[in-house]
């Protein structure tokens, strides 16, 4: 068996009065045809002039240099967001294969969020907190722990329910929908700990219960998925095979990769956590040893 065979795999399907089986042709090419989302591309491209006007201006604004490393970060995630919507991640998740999906999902609630909000300076957005009523409170109430991590998850957890999932298989619209509902409670869900405004992240210790009740919150959808003694969603289990894996371990694996992936993340996180708990703790020591090392001032006689 050579490697085209592996990945796809002859398929059969049901036919006729006879009850035979009508084989299906997948051809390999599956695996690296990307699509013209040309509607996508705009709304990069709008969002992309968007971003830096209001940077430019913010910058001219406060005072501040145009910052690229920013810059950078935001065309990485529009990057992301266009190879995880036009490549044959997409194709391959929307038609043929679970884990496929659960792989273009991971990219969008932790690598997307992640360079979304590494993308915005913190001197920008201190600027438009302090400075704009609607934005401060829209700030404060998106960026509530409890409301961020109970949003994204509900959410999270509601997309998997087998109607809701299939259709929006089956409908771009839906489909559409459910990524940008994704990626925007996963903005909410980051807040608390990337939040580019340091002022309003969680303290140390609180981010690391943060982190826990996240992993604690993926269990019940993970544990639905993984260990379902049948396959959930109709698409998949009528689907051509593109793998040697059948449908359910197709599902299993998306349930594997949605729960490791996830606490790769997370683990990842911690140690960041932790390494700078640790750096700030010794430069608050060195500080007061430096203020307590220093010599007494003679203080001035009266007389």
């Amino acid at each position: 068996m050579n490697l085209l065979d592996l990945l796809c795999p002859p398929a059969y399907a049901h036919g006729g009065m006879s009850g035979g089986l009508v084989p299906v042709t997948v051809s390999a090419s599956v695996w690296w045809e990307w699509r013209a989302e040309w509607g996508l591309l705009a709304l990069l491209v709008c969002a992309a002039i968007v971003y830096f006007r209001v940077l430019l201006q913010t910058a001219k604004d406060t005072g501040h240099g145009f910052s690229r490393p920013h810059a950078i970060r935001f065309g990485l995630a529009l990057a992301v967001m266009y190879i995880a919507s036009a490549s044959p991640i997409d194709r391959i998740g929307e038609q043929y294969l679970f884990s496929m999906h659960m792989l273009q999902h991971n990219l969008m609630m932790y690598l997307l969020a992640r360079l979304l909000l590494a993308s915005v300076p913190e001197w920008a957005i201190s600027h438009w907190y302090h400075s704009f009523k609607a934005f401060k409170r829209a700030y404060d109430i998106f960026s509530q722990p409890i409301l961020a991590c109970v949003t994204f998850n509900l959410l999270f957890t509601l997309w998997h329910i087998p109607f809701l999932y299939d259709w929006a298989l089956q409908d771009r619209m839906v489909h559409n929908l459910e990524h940008a509902t994704m990626i925007g409670t996963a903005v909410m869900l980051w807040l608390p700990i990337w939040s580019p405004l340091r002022e309003k992240r969680l303290n140390y210790p609180m981010q690391i219960l943060y982190l826990l009740s996240q992993a604690i919150a993926q269990l019940p959808v993970f544990a639905y998925v993984t260990f379902s003694s049948s396959v959930l969603y109709p698409t998949y289990e009528m689907a051509p095979r593109l793998t040697a894996l059948s449908a359910l371990s197709d599902q299993q694996l998306g349930g594997v990769l949605m729960k490791i992936n996830g606490m790769i993340v997370l683990f990842i996180t911690f140690i960041a956590i932790a390494m700078e708990w640790y750096n700030t703790d010794q430069a608050a020591s060195r500080s007061a040893a430096e203020e307590q090392a220093l010599p007494l001032q003679p203080q001035p006689q009266t007389t």
